[in-house]
């Protein structure tokens, strides 16, 4: 569509007359300037072929620069390689030379190092030092001498050592032999008794004697039985007389301890009588304390009231109080408040009136005027009867079904009490739960920063006039602070505060009130003296001090009690102890007297038993003293022979321990040389120390000697490392030098080749680009050349039945501007699957003639052309929906008819949102394409991807309006043409 600009209709209508007047067979597009002027186009066939030819050439020439660009990256890269080449082999020489160069400087280093320490002895080369030194080594050479002799005594000591070792080894192997003969003869008096025993074996000598010991065995331990049982007699009788003692001992105690429990029992009885009696006494004091509790806050206002001593005014107060919470009528500003007898219950545990919650309340005061103190407020007045308000609006929260202020809720429970009224629920302190509110301030301010001029907070002290200013502002705010204002109130005064412990709703208990006094204030008193009179009354009708009196009594006499039953206990438990010693003490003497009675049978049968076996051994003897006679001189050989046997074992036993000292003598001796050997080597080391300290001596003298001359050779040979490593380091710059310049031509050639690269990728990409741009043109021109044919059979159907104008034009085409929907136009889309709606336009205020029925069927042929041309460029991108402006350049746009507009706009940019697109008119305007015509595109753009709706149907609109136009003029000229082609 490059080169084609539609600026008015009525250039359009000029255009269309040049068409018609021309001897084309095909109906052709024309372009105008921006002076208007009217230039005519090649056919859409021609510009196709020529798009295509140009396409083609544009894929040649696009060939070509690949082709050269292929040969440039290889001549580049050959022309790289000996620079490459050259910068590796040059980087190694440069490798060498730095090795090289580090070899030198290790040298060099050395060399510093021994000039340094030649240097430094040349410093130290005095004729002082080499005095010393001199002085030094004759020293040492003494001390060699000294080490040299300790070496030889020590070796001396050694042999000494090693002799006395060989002397004890000798003594050891003397004493081994010793032994043995010993040992060789004790076997041969074993062997003597051998035989001496086996002659007198058979005798009957062994037997007698045997039968000799056994009965003297027998009659010793008969004598020592007897002996034994004898003294166990002797302490038996003693143990039974010592008995017998304890016995009338633990009758006596007995007695006692049976006489304490019947005094014990009787303590009891006298203990629990004094236990009662005090039980008694606290249980009537409980009892009368618990009555005067019952009454509650009744008993505290009452007993007020009736105290003559306290003023007019506060008895007054108590009084009124009294009436309200005892539901009196009238009581207070003439009201009655019917459900006070049976909302309050006096006195009970968890109601407002308890004296327990009384004295709670009073912290719930001292922690409001914690507050107040911030806001340099005063403390307000205690009123009795704002008080027993309170009590009534609390108790109320447990007697109603909601949770509210009775003054609120008159019209179902009744009147009640017209004053400043909080209330609070729940497990906190009511003060905080009211003080709280302040957050809903917090929160506006931080969000409305001009309103905390407003904050209660901006002067100290708050004054009343503050406050109300304040609360007015706050009034038409969405805040609820109405319990926050009524704690911080200045001019609060007659206040009372209560609260309960009832479960109020689940799982909210306690309910808390403060009322204030504003409408008919009376007399009240400073909080301190009404804590008084509450603390007052309290230990008046608590008497705790009586009563803790009272509990000690108890707790007392329970004591007693307790320590009386503990003394029975152990009185019986004595008894009991006792009457147990009793029985085992008489069944230890029944046991003692049977023991002496056995002991003494035992004894008299021991007797009996001695006397048999004297006789016993008498007969033993006697026999003994037969086979005696009768063996003679085998009995005599016999005892010779173990007499031989005994000193045998004891010269045995003589030569062992002769051994045993001659083998301690060789340990000792053995040490002694190991301790020698250990001298000699210590000795021969300390030698050769010392041998080595002279030698550095002589060292030392030699270099402080030669000191000047060590130090010129250190010197010289320093210099020479260092000229070494100077030429080794301007090896390696040089080395360093060549390699940078090589380096220089490498990174030029690898940057030819890199571009070389990139040429060739460029190339390729635009080859690409002009191929899918060839492509492209050449499905245009086979789609065109498709439809061209159908067109042709077409006309030439409908060239057989031509028809004739009519005398009166029809006019039914033709629609206003504002008519120019799809569904109001004339022109109905075709059945084909690819066709697409459009309308005509016209400008009913421009065009006077009206088109025959012949006209308006050419006018048919060409908006069907129209659109078949740009049906067919656009085949293969049907679905698409956005615009792709190249280049928005002056020269470069798509130009648009905004709706209410025939002026055209230039377009700046486009874009797609959600399946919409929008064009960009102005810096900060996008326009939907709904609402803007698209009438041209010039300049370096593409319309590959024209929109389905908006922008397409309104551009095939134009190209339909130009035709409508065309013909109608045509028609009013009287122009006559067959329908064919485009």
């Amino acid at each position: 569509m490059k080169g084609l600009k539609y600026t008015s209709l009525a250039v359009a209508a000029l255009t269309a007359t040049l068409l018609a007047s021309t001897n084309n067979s095909k109906v052709q597009a024309a372009t105008v300037d921006k002076n208007n002027t009217v230039t005519v186009a090649k056919s859409d066939k021609e510009k196709l072929q020529d798009a295509v030819n140009q396409a083609q050439n544009s894929v040649n020439n696009a060939q070509a620069s690949v082709d050269s660009k292929k040969s440039a990256l290889t001549d580049a890269q050959a022309q790289a390689k000996a620079p490459n080449d050259a910068c590796d082999a040059q980087q190694a020489k440069v490798n060498d030379s730095q090795k090289n160069l580090a070899d030198k400087q290790a040298i060099a280093k050395q060399a510093q190092d021994k000039l340094d320490s030649a240097s430094a002895v040349a410093k130290q080369a005095t004729s002082e030092n080499i005095q010393k030194t001199q002085k030094n080594i004759a020293a040492q050479q003494d001390a060699i001498k000294a080490a040299k002799q300790n070496v030889s005594d020590a070796n001396a000591d050694l042999n000494t050592a090693q002799s006395q070792l060989a002397t004890a080894k000798q003594k050891q192997a003397d004493a081994q032999n010793l032994v043995n003969s010993k040992e060789a003869a004790k076997k041969t008096a074993d062997n003597n008794v051998a035989n001496a025993e086996a002659a007198v074996k058979n005798s009957g000598l062994d037997e007698a004697k045997q039968n000799v010991q056994k009965v003297q065995n027998a009659l010793k331990e008969i004598k020592k039985t007897n002996a034994d049982n004898e003294s166990v007699l002797s302490k038996n009788q003693a143990a039974l007389a010592e008995n017998n003692q304890k016995i009338a001992t633990v009758n006596n105690n007995l007695a006692m301890a049976n006489k304490a429990v019947v005094d014990a029992q009787n303590n009891v009885n006298a203990k629990q009588k004094a236990l009662a009696d005090a039980q008694k006494a606290l249980k009537d004091l409980q009892d009368q304390v618990a009555q005067d509790q019952a009454s509650g806050a009744a008993g505290f206002f009452k007993a007020i009231a009736d105290n003559k001593d306290n003023s007019e005014s506060l008895r007054e107060d108590a009084q009124t109080a009294y009436n309200i919470i005892t539901g009196q009528p009238n009581a207070y500003q003439d009201i009655t408040v019917e459900w006070a007898k049976e909302a309050v219950k006096l006195g009970q545990e968890n109601d407002s009136t308890s004296l327990s919650n009384i004295e709670k309340a009073l912290g719930y005061y001292q922690h409001w005027m914690t507050y107040r103190d911030k806001y340099g407020l005063s403390h307000p007045s205690i009123s009795l009867t704002a008080v027993a308000i309170a009590m009534l609006s609390s108790d109320f929260q447990h007697y109603s079904d909601e949770f509210n202020h009775p003054s609120l809720l008159t019209s179902k429970y009744g009147p009640f009490y017209s004053d400043e009224e909080d209330i609070s629920a729940g497990e906190v302190n009511p003060i905080d739960n009211w003080m709280s509110e302040k957050d809903d301030i917090d929160k506006y301010i931080e969000a409305h920063p001009d309103a905390a001029a407003y904050s209660f907070e901006s002067t100290h002290p708050l004054t009343q006039d503050e406050w109300e200013k304040d609360v007015d502002f706050w009034n038409d705010k969405p805040v609820y602070i109405g319990h926050y204002t009524s704690m911080i109130k200045p001019d609060a005064n007659y206040v009372g505060l209560a609260g309960n412990e009832y479960e109020i709703q689940p799982m909210m208990n306690n309910a808390d009130s403060m009322d204030e006094i504003i409408f008919n204030p009376i007399n009240g008193i400073d909080f301190n003296s009404y804590q008084n009179l509450v603390q007052s009354y309290l230990k008046d009708v608590k008497q705790e001090d009586k009563i803790n009196t009272l509990k000690a009594n108890v707790a007392t006499a329970n004591q007693n009690l307790v320590a009386a039953q503990n003394a029975v206990k152990s009185a019986q438990n004595n008894v009991q102890s006792l009457q147990a010693n009793l029985a085992e003490l008489n069944n230890g003497s029944t046991k003692i007297n049977k023991a002496i009675s056995d002991t003494q049978a035992a004894l008299a049968k021991g007797q009996e038993n001695l006397e048999f076996e004297q006789k016993q051994l008498d007969q033993a003897n006697q026999t003994l003293a037969d086979v005696q006679a009768k063996v003679g001189t085998k009995a005599k050989a016999l005892e010779d022979a173990k007499a031989a046997q005994a000193k045998a074992a004891e010269a045995v036993a003589q030569a062992q321990n002769v051994l045993s000292e001659a083998t301690a003598a060789v340990k000792a001796s053995q040490a002694k040389v190991d301790a020698a050997q250990n001298d000699v080597q210590a000795k021969d080391n300390n030698l050769k120390s010392v041998q080595a300290a002279l030698d550095s001596l002589n060292q030392a003298l030699n270099n402080l000697e030669n000191a000047q001359s060590n130090l010129s050779a250190a010197q010289t040979a320093f210099n020479k490392a260092n000229d070494d490593v100077t030429a080794a380091n301007k090896a390696v710059k040089a080395q360093q030098l060549i390699l940078d310049t090589l380096k220089e031509s490498k990174s030029k050639a690898d940057a030819q080749v890199t571009n070389a690269s990139e040429e060739l990728k460029k190339a390729e990409a635009e080859l690409a680009a002009e191929q899918s741009k060839l492509e492209d043109a050449k499905a245009r021109l086979d789609a065109f050349n498709k439809k061209e044919t159908e067109n042709s059979h077409k006309e030439a159907s409908n060239a057989e039945n031509p028809v004739t104008p009519t005398n009166k034009p029809d006019t039914s085409h033709v629609v206003k501007p504002s008519d120019k929907t799809d569904e109001d136009s004339t022109v109905k889309p075709t059945d084909k699957p690819d066709s697409h709606s459009e309308a005509s336009t016209t400008n009913s205020s421009e065009t006077t003639t009206t088109a025959t029925e012949s006209d308006v069927k050419d006018t048919d042929t060409v908006k069907e052309n129209a659109k078949a041309d740009l049906k067919t460029n656009n085949k293969s991108e049907e679905k698409s929906s956005t615009v792709k402006i190249i280049d928005n350049s002056d020269s470069s746009a798509v130009s648009v008819v905004l709706n209410g507009s025939n002026t055209p706009v230039k377009t700046f940019g486009e874009k797609t949102v959600n399946g919409t697109t929008y064009y960009k008119v102005s810096a900060n305007r996008w326009v939907k394409d709904d609402k803007a015509h698209v009438v041209a595109v010039t300049g370096n753009v593409t319309t590959n991807k024209l929109p389905q709706t908006g922008a397409k149907n309104e551009l095939i609109a134009a190209l339909s309006g130009l035709a409508v136009a065309g013909t109608t003029l045509v028609s009013y000229l009287g122009i006559n043409r067959k329908k064919k082609n485009n």
